[in-house]
């Protein structure tokens, strides 16, 4: 009897500690369970693509060269608020013509404003602020052109020149898209003289006779800018350009506009 009774005594102490091993053991494990998160990486933000512009100074010869061989066109139609523009680009000005066209072709041009318009001097146009065509600069890329002076291409009444940078710029290197239409004035020949002796410059025999004979033109500037271009027609609206009212930079009052230039 006393044998039955400490055997189950003993039975339900075992089961007894059985249980109580057990269940830290669960405890453990479903702490485990709620304590560890698994930790998500967040996803990288995208960075906005780098603008790897199209031509830089150290690349614009190569670049313009194969643009102008792609790109054959001679003669644009330039439209403004004050009427159409017909005009010629020279073929033996490769780098200008190609530069030219290149932002024409681009619609950079329609819109622009002409931001210098001085009497019997001048009508320089190509400058705008609009979001869409800084954007474009920034693509195509801030660069200057070598100088091609010729003085077979002088600064005529109806000449057209590329503006450029006077400061820090020994090789008169050309700025890659503003340009100017020529009205010009009278000269004599010891205005001329002071010219060349001023800016050691020699005019040509063909120079002389232009300048001298009662043309207009912007003399003083041969040899300082490149002329590309020439108008075909449309110099009643260059004049007109140059006499509107203006700031004291030359800057006009009143907008005036490009409209659009079209090659052809």
């Amino acid at each position: 009897m006393k044998y039955l009774f400490f055997s189950g005594v003993l039975y339900i102490f075992i089961i007894f500690l059985s249980s109580c091993s057990d269940e830290p053991t669960n405890t453990k494990t479903r702490a485990t369970k709620t304590q560890i998160k698994k930790e998500i990486p967040e996803k990288p933000k995208d960075k906005p693509p780098k603008i790897e512009p199209l031509i830089s100074d150290s690349n614009v010869v190569e670049f313009l060269t194969r643009y102008g061989k792609e790109n054959k066109e001679t003669n644009v139609r330039i439209y403004t608020t004050f009427g159409l523009i017909k005009a010629r680009l020279f073929r033996d000005t490769p780098l200008h013509r190609a530069s030219f066209l290149l932002w024409a072709k681009k619609g950079f041009y329609n819109g622009s404003v002409f931001m210098r318009v001085t009497p019997n001097f001048i009508a320089q146009g190509g400058t705008t602020s609009s979001d869409s065509q800084m954007q474009m600069k920034r693509e195509i890329g801030n660069y200057t052109i070598p100088a091609e002076f010729s003085k077979t291409h002088f600064h005529k009444q109806g000449a057209i020149g590329m503006a450029r940078h006077y400061e820090d710029n020994p090789d008169k290197r050309s700025d890659s898209h503003r340009f100017y239409f020529v009205e010009g004035t009278t000269y004599n020949r010891p205005t001329l003289a002071h010219y060349e002796k001023t800016q050691n410059y020699s005019y040509s025999q063909e120079q002389l006779d232009y300048y001298t004979s009662g043309n207009l033109g912007a003399a003083h500037i041969d040899g300082e800018h490149t002329v590309f271009g020439e108008l075909i027609s449309g110099q009643e609206v260059v004049k007109k350009l140059t006499e509107v009212p203006t700031d004291s930079r030359d800057w006009p009052l009143k907008d005036i506009y490009i409209d659009s230039v079209v090659v052809y």
